[in-house]
């Protein structure tokens, strides 16, 4: 694809959203094996479950203004905004990790909000800035390589910080994250120029009306939910059986790598078998984890949460399928109001689960937590089973 003089070349726009989801995941991760250690928490399965819950709710409030910015003005404003939020939240997090009591978890709450905002202009921004800047036969390859880099920022983000934080204590980690920080800044400055828009952005509404955008939203909010349902309460339950925030962060890190190697399988399979086929298979793996995940044993537990890391990315994968169809199924093509409706479904998963994970963990115990969160799996399994028809499929169109 060709750009216009000044335009941003495809392979900056790769690099440039590569490093910054990549950057974003590694902050969202890093929280992980904080929890048990926080003062603010102080091993509560309730707070646990707010914090992560905040950050969701930070996406959700801004995903939508994301989407119709990006596709009235273009990415390079809202990334740029991005870019400083995400930095003046992650300096208030470093200052305010070591406080404790309820003004403490306020402070953490407030700026976990503030990183999620961040997110939600990174991601609206970013994956649209890869799909504007690349033809449709190569764009699918590109956003894969995109969620291959939020795969490993998710894996380093708590491994690393939980050997720093065992290592030299809370705030340690926040140095590691300044410096990805400010490389991330350089590359988004220096690497994304303005681009052509569109004058009259494609309302949210309309493109709620596409095709298969109710098989899209589904599995991305049930692939999410997945995701984020053992975030806050598994950290607790892995430190209450021996763990370390060491140990904790190499944990979650398996679980990532899982994914990692998930996602690309589930995603050629999707083209192949159909997405809703692929997505049930998903969903069998990750009840079958969550049951594990709640076992009184660390082996079981780590055991458990691979399988999620794992069927989660399965049921995710499918979506890079559909969202390509969805977003130009309209001329022109309205990709920042697509990736913000696809950023609303995945930031609903993020918003419930980890609350419902506090809850259920406080009032009944992990093990119960693990038991609801594999039910709710299997019975999305039967509804995707049932949804599927053979000789249906979903085409490709990135």
């Amino acid at each position: 694809m060709s750009n216009p003089p000044g335009g941003t070349r495809p392979g900056a726009a790769a690099a440039v959203v590569i490093l910054a989801v990549a950057v974003d995941m590694f902050l969202y991760g890093s929280l992980v094996p904080l929890v048990p250690v926080l003062p603010a928490v102080d091993g509560s399965p309730g707070a646990a479950g707010a914090l992560f819950a905040a950050y969701a709710i930070g996406l959700l409030v801004v995903i939508p203004v994301a989407g119709r910015w990006v596709d009235r003005v273009g990415p390079r404003a809202p990334m740029l905004a991005g870019l400083v939020v995400m930095a003046v939240a992650t300096a208030l997090f470093a200052a305010t990790v070591e406080l404790d009591g309820a003004l403490g978890l306020a402070l953490l709450l407030a700026v976990r909000a503030g990183q999620g905002a961040a997110a939600a202009l990174t991601w609206t921004a970013g994956l649209a800035l890869i799909a504007v800047t690349h033809p449709p036969e190569r764009r699918g390859a590109v956003l894969g390589l995109a969620l291959s880099a939020s795969g490993i920022g998710v894996l380093l983000g708590p491994l690393l910080t939980g050997v720093l934080a065992d290592l030299y204590g809370l705030r340690a980690p926040f140095l590691l994250i300044a410096v990805l920080v400010a490389a991330d800044a350089v590359a988004r400055i220096a690497l994304i120029k303005q681009l052509p828009v569109h004058p009259n952005p494609t309302p949210l509404r309309a493109l709620a009306r596409g095709p298969q955008v109710g098989l899209l939203i589904a599995l991305t909010a049930v692939g999410a939910a997945a995701t984020a349902f053992g975030e806050p309460v598994l950290p607790l339950h892995l430190a209450g059986l021996g763990l370390g925030p060491s140990g904790i962060g190499l944990a979650f890190g398996a679980a990532a790598l899982g994914g990692a190697i998930a996602a690309p399988l589930a995603g050629l399979l999707a083209s192949r078998f159909g997405p809703g086929r692929v997505a049930a298979a998903g969903t069998l793996v990750t009840a079958a984890g969550f049951v594990l995940c709640g076992m009184p044993a660390a082996g079981w537990s780590v055991t458990g949460l691979v399988l999620v890391g794992a069927g989660s990315q399965v049921i995710l994968a499918p979506t890079l399928v559909l969202i390509g169809v969805l977003a130009e199924h309209i001329q022109p093509p309205a990709y920042g109001t697509a990736y913000a409706l696809y950023n609303l479904a995945y930031t609903a998963g993020l918003c419930v689960a980890p609350i419902v994970a506090g809850t259920a963990a406080g009032l009944a115990g992990v093990p119960a937590a693990m038991a609801v969160a594999a039910a709710a799996v299997v019975l999305t399994m039967l509804v995707l089973l049932l949804r599927s028809r053979p000789g249906r499929r979903v085409r490709a169109s990135s």
